[in-house]
């Protein structure tokens, strides 16, 4: 679990984010450890954005690692949001993967158990240019 006290390492700083650019998808981190100095805009990474596109937002106060380039803070990269003390992973099963949104909706795969489920707070709609198939055992509907 990473360090709350946002000690800088000699390669990366933690910080939180004060200001973020979802269109650009690029933040403004405030380092507490720089007396609270704001970096320039730093992009930040993503698992894929060629072929293949992952989309997640960063929120404001969201306390993150960054890669800083040199000594100052105009050049960087934002590696990614971290876990740390009052700020605890919800479920600390690593068999279990889990997404939930700030409304309540969830989103989890259990791969012990073979097991996912959607526990969604609004309506979903599902679109398909082909054919939609259901199999399963048994399909219960109300």
């Amino acid at each position: 679990m990473a360090k709350e006290n946002n000690e800088a390492s000699s390669f990366g700083r933690f910080g939180y984010v004060s200001d973020y650019d979802p269109k650009r998808y690029m933040a403004r981190i405030q380092f507490p450890d720089k007396d609270n100095l704001v970096s320039s805009w730093l992009p930040v990474t993503v698992p894929n954005s060629k072929k293949n596109h992952d989309e997640f937002h960063l929120d404001i106060g969201e306390h993150v690692f960054c890669v800083m380039l040199g000594n100052g803070l105009e050049a960087g990269v934002v590696l990614g949001a971290i876990y740390d003390d009052t700020n605890k992973p919800p479920l600390g099963d690593a068999d279990v993967r889990k997404v939930t949104f700030d409304d309540g909706t969830e989103v989890s795969y259990d791969r012990k158990n073979s097991k996912m489920n959607i526990n969604c707070k609004g309506d979903i709609e599902i679109h398909a240019d082909g054919n939609i198939k259901i199999t399963a055992n048994r399909i219960d509907l109300n």
